[in-house]
Parts: structure tokens; sequence; C-alpha cells
């Protein structure tokens, strides 16, 4: 049975690496923390001294609160409307609009809030900074209590100019919104933000999801890293075996409609592995497997299976490695887009799960 390792080690170790350089850490927990667990990495952050969490979904902030207890601080990304378990497990929630508030505003008497700038995103929030201002009068004028301010960068891991211009609006946001209220709470930067520029002067989190569950958000190869000194750790290893030995002669395919067909005679190496673990279609593709230290080519891929290229040292039950330490997610985006794709498409229900404390 093809295998996945889950090191949590090395996510704490992120975890503490990160937090060393940040000014105080928001962990992004959303969507079963990217697929790694939810309960275990909320547990381990924690344990690190990591108490801020963010989700996008109620029921995962109820989880949080299970787990951690009374002094964990959760952040609602998405707008709400269930102010009742808001208010049950002491969620703060985000700012959709001020139209949000003044529909809502009975309802938002006793919670905690935040205000988000919407920036390039546009997801939610304020769209300028005339109603972030208004934003900022009613919650006075009405005695709520407002105590974050966000934004997200949409472009942090693009070097077309675009991160800079709207690095630059947000900023000059702050700068002015700051003069007239002293938040509590102030987060701007994602993964890529920060490992690019380092912490901003004036925020007093960062707000981290990718890069704790050990991908590089960027290219750091042939883009500009600020944080010079960073160690980040792998924390998953996946995988298969040779689970047979076939002879095609030259001219012979094996695979689906001729996936692949032998340009001379070979031997090849047919995997218990394939996209219907989870392994992304895309991703299995070219040179990019390993068996006994050596890289070697996927011919065909199918959903159980891989055709592999051998040489006269494999053999049966052989390892066939897709991520490793040497072939970690972030080295492949070129074929599957972002980190998160290949960490939300894992099949648990297919693979053995090992995991590694």
């Amino acid at each position: 049975m093809a295998t996945i390792e889950l090191n949590y080690n090395n996510i704490r170790q992120n975890a503490i690496n990160l937090k060393e350089q940040a000014q105080d850490i928001i962990a992004v927990v959303k969507n079963n923390a990217y697929n790694l667990d939810l309960r275990e990495c909320v547990k381990l952050y924690s344990e690190v001294g990591i108490n801020y969490f963010a989700t996008t979904k109620e029921e995962e902030c109820k989880i949080i609160r299970e787990t951690l207890g009374e002094n964990a601080n959760i952040f609602l990304l998405n707008p709400t409307y269930d102010f009742d378990l808001a208010r049950e497990y002491n969620i703060e929630i985000n700012i959709a609009s001020l139209e949000y508030l003044k529909e809502n505003i009975e309802r938002l008497k006793d919670l905690t809030l935040q205000l988000e700038f919407a920036g390039s995103m546009r997801r939610a929030g304020a769209k300028n900074l005339e109603e972030v201002l208004e934003i900022i009068a009613f919650c006075k004028e009405n005695d709520l209590k407002l105590k974050g301010f966000w934004s997200h960068f949409s472009f942090a891991d693009e070097f077309d100019g675009f991160y800079e211009k709207e690095k630059e609006l947000v900023l000059n946001v702050l700068d002015k919104v700051q003069k007239d209220y002293d938040f509590e709470v102030v987060h701007l930067q994602n993964s890529a933000s920060f490992l690019r520029d380092g912490s901003f002067e004036k925020t007093t989190h960062q707000r981290l999801g990718i890069i704790l569950y050990g991908a590089m958000p960027y290219n750091v190869k042939e883009n500009p890293v600020a944080l010079k000194n960073l160690v980040i750790k792998n924390p998953i290893t996946v995988y298969g075996e040779i689970i047979n030995i076939v002879t095609l002669n030259k001219g012979e395919c094996i695979g689906y409609s001729n996936s692949y067909i032998a340009d001379d005679d070979k031997k090849v190496g047919v995997v218990n592995i394939g996209y219907g673990d989870g392994i992304l279609r895309d991703r299995l593709k070219g040179k990019t497997c390993i068996i006994n230290n050596k890289e070697r080519n996927i011919y065909s891929t199918m959903m159980s299976h891989l055709v592999v290229e051998i040489g006269d040292e494999e053999r049966i039950g052989d390892r066939v490695y897709i991520y490793d330490d040497k072939q970690q997610l972030h080295d492949y985006t070129k074929y599957f887009g972002p980190n998160s794709v290949q960490l939300a498409a894992l099949n648990y229900n297919s693979l053995k799960v090992k995991k590694i404390y």
C-alpha cells in the first residue's frame, strides 16, 4: 500500500523557526490545517507559544476552542451570520462591510470584531480608506469592540510589480487609520510577504499559512528572500513500491491508450500509487520520482498505478518516492500551481498514514 509520512516534529520546528523572526504569529489553520490535521497542528503550535489562529469555517473554530480551551485567540476570516456560535465559542469575527455592521448591530454588541481592508483581493472588507474610516467611526459611536485591522496581499508571490503597488496602498491606508484608532492587533502579511520583506514596522502579527507546513510560497532560488537564515523543514514524504517489473519490446505500449510506447527494448516498473491517492496528475510527469537515490522518469500515470523507468538494480518492493526531502511540494508548483492545491488533494483514505512525533 502506498504510504504518506507526516512529520509533526518538522512542522513544530517550522513554527519555532518562524516565531524567532516574526513579531508574533497568527497561524492559519483553514481546511483542516491545509489537510495536515487541525487538532494535531493547533496543539503543537500552542506548545511552542503560538496561540492565535485563523480559519475560514465556523466548525473549525469550534474544534480549536474545544482542543485548546479558553486561552486560544480564534479569528474567523470569513464573514459570519452565526453570531450565537461566535459568542458561545468566543470567536473574533470579520467585518464584511459597513452595511454588514449596520444590518447586524444589535447582534454584534458584545462580540470582538476585526476590520478587513479589501485591498486587491476584494473578497470582503472595506473597499477604500473612506469606508475604513466610516467603519471605525460607526464602531466608536455604537461602542462596538473593534480589536483588529487586517488585509491580504493577492500578489505577494508574484514578482511583476503588482505586489509593490498593493503593498503601498495597504500601508498608506494603515498609516492613516492608525492616527484615528489604536488597534490591538494588526496583521497584513501572509507567508510570501513575510518571506520577501520581513516584518512590517507598524504591524503586530504575521498571519502565516503555507510556510508553517513546509512549503515555500514562491521560488526562493530565483527571487529575493529577506529572512536569510530561515530554515523550513519538509513534513511530507509520499512513496509507493514497485509491485511488478514488465519487459517491453521496442514499440510495445503500456497503460491506457498507448500512454507509453517503448522507444527501445527495456524493463519498466509498475508502482502501486497514482492520482487516485491524491497525487496530482499534473505532478506525475518527467524525471520526478526517486528510486534507490536515483531520479527516474515517470512514463505513464493511472488512478492506482505508475509506470516508471528502472535500472538493472531495481527489484520488486523497492520504494518509489514522489515527495521527500529532495522532492518537496514547492519544487513542483510549475506543474500544478499553488502548494495548497496538492496538500488539499492528498487522499488519506487510500494512503497508509504514518505520523511521526
